[in-house]
């Protein structure tokens, strides 16, 4: 087997990570600094524990205000609100949130010396889009659909 047919060779490095401690309002600080959808979730010791994303962040907005006496609605408002009172409404409803309450548990995780059949193996049998390469338990990259299909083209 060629070395270019490993996960540790095709991955992305230097995977940005989030605590499972962080609040939801520093988990949307961070997704928005670095221009990214979602991250994956560690604890104290770096352990991959989940994934969260922008998605998770909505679906607990949703559930925060699925309790309210009226419909909730994103097209429809008596009055106009600024982005910042927006984000505020956001920030306060998540406030006592973290990212441990609303990521996935669930992760996708392959060892750094899977072969490029694994990982898209794995990919298709869970319905995927990425998983997360890990060693020794510690997140040390990922390999995404695109990734594969680099490969592939360059096979």
């Amino acid at each position: 087997m060629a070395s270019a047919d490993l996960a540790k060779d095709i991955m992305t490095r230097n995977v940005l990570t989030v605590s499972d401690d962080w609040s939801v309002e520093e988990l949307a600080r961070f997704l928005t600094e670095n221009a990214v959808s979602g991250a994956p979730v560690t604890d104290k010791t770096g352990k991959l524990v989940g994934v969260v994303s922008v998605t998770d962040i909505a679906r607990a907005a949703g559930e925060i205000t699925a309790g309210r006496s009226e419909p909730a609605t994103l097209y429809h408002h008596d009055y106009r609100l600024s982005e910042d009172d927006l984000d505020g409404m956001i920030v306060e409803a998540h406030a006592q949130m973290s990212v441990a309450d609303i990521m996935t548990p669930m992760v996708f995780e392959i060892d750094a010396s899977a072969s490029v059949q694994a990982i898209a193996e794995t990919m298709v049998r869970g319905r995927i889009h990425r998983v997360f390469v890990v060693d020794g338990g510690q997140v040390v990259g990922v390999v995404s659909a695109l990734d594969l299909l680099k490969f592939l083209v360059n096979v």
